[in-house]
């Protein structure tokens, strides 16, 4: 389709996640695979990926196997409807190993319902270390992300704290991984 966003702010949004500290990646959304066309160097240092290895690869590299199904179903109803959504995958780095990915998924440009591009923001759950702090440090980081490249995230504002708060880290004084975070073997 014809596009709607200029060289000039896709360059922009470019250079936001260059400088970024937190994990982005920009999504296609006019291109039938929905292709990455931009990842930073953050995600690039999370997955242990090379940018000519993953540019032009639907996300789904990231996964193995019949992982995720049904947060894959709830990341394909989001991008078909346009709209914001945060989800839980079990992904697995270019070394195999694996990791609990907490995605931030956004509509950029184009009009409400039917965005150009998608912006995924990846944080790595770990084992709890990191606990509620460095996930809200992480959506307040991405909040000035977004804002700077002019795509507004009203549901960031106001719900995900109270919802990260539950989500991050209820058991982060036993260091345990929350059991709904574990993928049964």
């Amino acid at each position: 389709g014809r596009r709607m966003m200029d060289q000039k702010q896709f360059d922009k949004i470019r250079a936001v996640f260059e400088r970024s500290g937190v994990a982005l990646t920009l999504v296609d959304m006019s291109l039938p695979e929905q292709p990455l066309v931009l990842a930073n160097p953050a995600f690039l240092g999370l997955t242990g990926y090379t940018e000519g290895q993953v540019l032009g690869l639907n996300c789904r590299f990231l996964q193995r196997g019949d992982d995720n199904t049904a947060t894959r179903a709830e990341i394909r109803a989001a991008l078909a409807a346009g709209r914001e959504a945060q989800v839980i995958l079990r992904n697995h780095r270019a070394d195999g190993s694996p990791f609990d990915n907490l995605l931030f998924l956004h509509p950029v440009g184009g009009r409400p319902g039917a965005p150009e591009y998608f912006l995924g923001s990846q944080f790595e759950l770990g084992h709890c270390k990191a606990g509620v702090g460095a996930v809200i440090g992480h959506t307040d980081q991405l909040s000035r992300e977004l804002s700077r490249i002019g795509a507004v995230s009203e549901h960031m504002e106001m719900g995900s704290r109270r919802q990260l708060k539950g989500l991050a880290c209820p058991l982060s004084s036993i260091g345990k991984m929350p059991s709904f975070f574990v993928r049964p073997k």
